[in-house]
């Protein structure tokens, strides 16, 4: 074989060589693109009123499985709102996220300014629908805003100490009534800062430490009662409260929140008579 075609070979080889490497990392990168996946949908609420200009909605895809700690967050966008619902959105996640013994679902709500006016109530299950069955989140207001988004200020705020409030929200969820059609709730006391509620299954005590915006719950104590409803969400409960490292009222709505600035519980102040 002549010199001339040992060279011309090498150039083809490499020439090959070339073109495999290059279509190689193209279909890398393209599978890059297209590994993530999607869910469509709309918000909407039953109010008959406008978002305020400044209004955004923020979608997110949780996975909810584990009953004793905050949800974790797979995926969320968010976007300006324009004219009156429904408003369609498009979530992408990483499918590698998406586990077998998970649990996922998708949350909505409506921002001004920072400021939450509407969020969803129900578990909206992410995953399971046919292709026709769009996902659809209805929210809803939040207590203590008006028609336009804003806070009510003429409302004052309820007293943090000796007053009865019943538990509305668990970690994102609505909360459910305890054994016996029981409402959750917690009275924290002035005296010794003691509190003291029940917690779905069992009555439960301890105290509390607040300096500023800032509350700890302390020395938590429950009676010993086993219940055939209601257990495990009193187990989420007193976990959240033990998690609990702030807190703020608005009206007659009291938030506490963990370390991250989440919120774990939401009460409403009952006056009773």
């Amino acid at each position: 074989m002549s010199h001339t075609a040992s060279r011309t070979q090498q150039v083809i080889f490499l020439l090959l060589f070339m073109v495999f490497l290059f279509w190689g990392t193209a279909n890398s990168n393209n599978q890059g693109v297209t590994r993530m996946r999607k869910i469509e949908g709309s918000v909407w609420y039953r109010e008959r009123m406008l978002p305020p200009p400044d209004a955004k909605v923020i979608v997110t895809l949780e996975d909810v499985a584990r009953m004793d700690v905050s949800s974790e967050l797979i995926a969320v966008t968010s976007f300006d709102l324009q004219g009156g619902p429904p408003w369609a959105f498009a979530l992408e996640y990483d499918p590698a996220k998406i586990h077998e013994k998970g649990r996922y679902a998708l949350r909505a709500r409506i921002e001004a300014n920072g400021r939450l006016i509407f969020t969803s109530t129900e578990h909206i299950p992410a995953f399971g629908r046919t292709p026709d069955q769009p996902v659809k989140i209805m929210v809803s207001q939040v207590s203590g805003t008006n028609s336009e988004g804003r806070s009510s200020p003429q409302k004052p705020n309820a007293s943090l100490t000796n007053t009865y409030w019943k538990l509305t929200e668990l970690n994102g969820e609505p909360a459910l009534l305890g054994a016996g059609q029981r409402e959750l709730h917690m009275i924290l006391n002035t005296e010794g800062n003691r509190v003291k509620g029940f917690s779905g299954c069992n009555r439960f005590t301890g105290t509390y430490k607040v300096e500023e915006d800032h509350m700890q719950f302390l020395q938590m104590a429950s009676t010993n009662m086993a219940c055939m409803d209601g257990m495990e969400q009193e187990q989420r409960f007193l976990s959240a409260l033990e998690g609990t490292t702030g807190f703020k009222i608005s009206g007659d709505s009291l938030s506490l929140h963990g370390t991250d600035g989440q919120l774990l519980l939401r009460f409403e102040a009952v006056y009773l008579k």
